[in-house]
């Protein structure tokens, strides 16, 4: 059985959808506590979601959007052929007529697909321990690149620095390498917010569902400072 088929037990279920919404409402809440109001209803409000594990959380992330923008241009981008080919799907049989675009693209190549300063929101969710520090730091550098100067970025991770957590994080790298068959690596949450800050990017964070994760929303730091 495939990643896809595989991870879809987990992120395929009514349970997932009513997270990912719970998600993404908070993360626009919390954008508040950073003094920033995103502009969904803005012309040309364009949109990426990075990494999309299955249709599921693609079905949600459109509803979401288009709830508030229906015009808005909507990225959807995965390395898994699996993945975009389900997506692709979903929007033939249920989004024809929105501006969604799909793209099967390693996340570290973006730059060839988008241009700088080109997108006004990042989402994604459990995405950033597919790369260890190295290419992580770049992920999050290409991110900036591509993010408007008034953007915003919301994402949910693994970011734990208690003893339990540490045991847990092991285990779910074992796991997701003897039956995902990937490789994911163990971000910190001070590790985490330490890249956060040298990439320039001003955060603020809260709890999820499961305690060894953590919601974050972030904008550009140079955005306060031309203010």
């Amino acid at each position: 059985m495939s990643y896809y088929r595989k991870f879809k037990i987990v992120i395929g279920t009514p349970l997932w959808r009513v997270y990912l919404r719970w998600a993404y409402e908070k993360c626009i809440d919390d954008l508040s506590k950073l003094n920033f109001v995103p502009e969904f209803n803005r012309k040309n409000f364009t949109c990426l979601l990075c990494g999309v594990g299955n249709e599921t959380t693609a079905d949600e992330f459109i509803k979401f959007v288009i709830a508030k923008n229906k015009k808005a241009e909507i990225i959807i981008v995965d390395i898994g052929g699996e993945q975009i080919e389900a997506v692709k799907k979903l929007i033939h049989n249920k989004y024809l007529f929105f501006n969604i675009q799909i793209k099967q693209i390693n996340a570290l190549e973006l730059t060839k697909l988008l241009r700088h300063h080109s997108i006004d929101w990042i989402e994604t969710d459990g995405f950033l321990e597919y790369f260890d520090t190295n290419k992580l730091n770049t992920l999050l550098d290409i991110w900036r690149k591509i993010l408007k100067l008034d953007g915003f970025i919301t994402i949910r991770e693994t970011a734990s620095n208690s003893f339990t957590g540490r045991i847990v994080d092991h285990i779910r790298v074992w796991i997701a390498k003897v039956w995902l068959g990937v490789t994911i690596y163990i971000h910190t949450k001070i590790k985490l917010e330490k890249m956060f800050h040298n990439n320039q990017l001003k955060f603020v964070s809260g709890p999820t569902w499961l305690p060894t994760f953590r919601r974050y929303s972030l904008i550009k730091k140079e955005r306060n400072a031309k203010r």
